[in-house]
């Protein structure tokens, strides 16, 4: 299967704010690339989470897939990045969250997926899991949650930081709620 159609029903271009139904196609997705990680990254990878709104069966999302590598250690994830470049990863250093290696991957001209590699124990993997799993088993929080992103992309179409600003406090009550 060819790069674009294997990433299908994933991406956005010129950093658009864009939400879309939710499609059975994204955990199909993840699941290949985190194969494709574990594959790439050998030992310096211990687990890969599917995070993020994608994760999430059936709340519509930025068509971007979420995945969260576990490195083996601080230095096996800086370790990687020559092997999740070789992947079609941009790197982009720890990219406001300490201790975190970002990238993205751009098919066509499209981001269609995000990884967020920590290393084990860093605080940011168990908040990403919570705030997933309360999401999976929390119906009414993830319509409400919808709705949000849905006024948001409306509102901050071109401004991506602006959309993720606007969502803070949102997320933030979900993580206490899951957490607490």
């Amino acid at each position: 299967m060819s790069a674009t159609g294997r990433w299908h029903s994933l991406g956005t271009q010129g950093g658009r704010i864009e939400i879309v139904e939710y499609s059975a196609d994204w955990p199909l997705a993840f699941e290949r690339e985190a194969a494709a990680i574990r594959e790439a990254c050998g030992p310096g990878v211990v687990e890969v989470h599917h995070v993020g709104s994608t994760s999430v069966p059936g709340l519509a999302a930025k068509p971007i897939l979420d995945v969260m590598p576990v490195a083996a250690g601080p230095e096996e994830g800086l370790e990687t990045v020559s092997r999740m470049t070789a992947l079609g990863y941009r790197y982009h250093g720890e990219n406001g969250i300490p201790g975190r290696c970002y990238f993205d991957k751009a098919v066509d001209g499209r981001i269609v997926a995000h990884a967020h590699m920590f290393p084990p124990g860093h605080p940011a993997i168990r908040t990403h899991l919570a705030f997933r799993d309360y999401l999976r088993t929390h119906p009414g929080a993830a319509r409400d949650y919808e709705r949000l992103k849905r006024e948001l992309a409306a509102k901050h179409r071109n401004d991506r930081e602006a959309y993720t600003d606007a969502k803070a406090a949102f997320i933030e009550g979900i993580i206490t709620a899951a957490m607490g």
